[in-house]
């Protein structure tokens, strides 16, 4: 049972070493965590649902994108956050995977999608700063499970609305309390959101 826990994962890609934390088997669907945009956040973000997801038989993964945390970037000019996802599932031998994104991650997270639709199954978002053209959002394939806070101080809830209705397969979730980071601070009751969402 030991894959089941968190270990740490050192990711090489054409932006440095990514690093991150891990739980279950690699053969397994493959759910990457992209975090917010401040250096609070990091792969930690995600770090709840990482043995849950595991435990439902997912490969679960949540990284430092490169220029923060432990991930350092070859260069001086902050990378390009789709260019980055995309490394990193590259990275992980994922042509497909299910993306998890907070804020800016979100953002990033919704932007593959679109770009990429053949590489993303499913979202599972967290109050994401997308700062498209919401009408854009209707060219979504993918199921999206959305979590917002109704105390969510940075991109209050009504959005979470606007967001949810321009999506064609969108489930919202909504908390009482969680600020900007609802999926994590009710991660107890959304991992089991989550793992109910990815079952076929």
């Amino acid at each position: 049972m030991g894959e089941l826990l968190m270990q740490e994962i050192y990711l090489s890609t054409p932006y440095g070493m990514v690093y991150g934390k891990a739980a279950g088997r690699p053969e397994h669907p493959v759910v990457l965590g992209i975090h917010g945009w401040s250096q609070r956040n990091g792969w930690h973000s995600w770090g709840p649902l990482l043995e849950p997801l595991a435990a439902a038989n997912f490969y679960a993964v949540s990284v430092d994108m490169p220029g923060w945390g432990q991930s350092v970037p070859t260069g001086t000019e902050r990378v390009n956050g789709l260019a980055a996802a995309t490394a990193i599932l590259d990275a992980l031998h994922a042509d497909t995977a299910i993306l998890m994104g907070k804020s800016w991650g979100g953002g990033v997270a919704i932007g593959l999608a679109l770009t990429h639709p053949e590489r993303v199954s499913h979202l599972i978002l967290t109050a994401p700063a997308y700062q498209g053209d919401l009408a854009t959002l209707a060219q979504l394939p993918q199921p999206v499970l959305l979590a917002w806070a109704e105390d969510d101080p940075v991109i209050p809830i009504s959005f979470a609305e606007r967001v949810a209705a321009a999506i064609p397969h969108c489930t919202l979730i909504t908390y009482p309390t969680g600020g900007h980071s609802a999926a994590m601070n009710n991660a107890a009751d959304f991992a089991l959101k989550v793992v109910a969402f990815l079952q076929p």
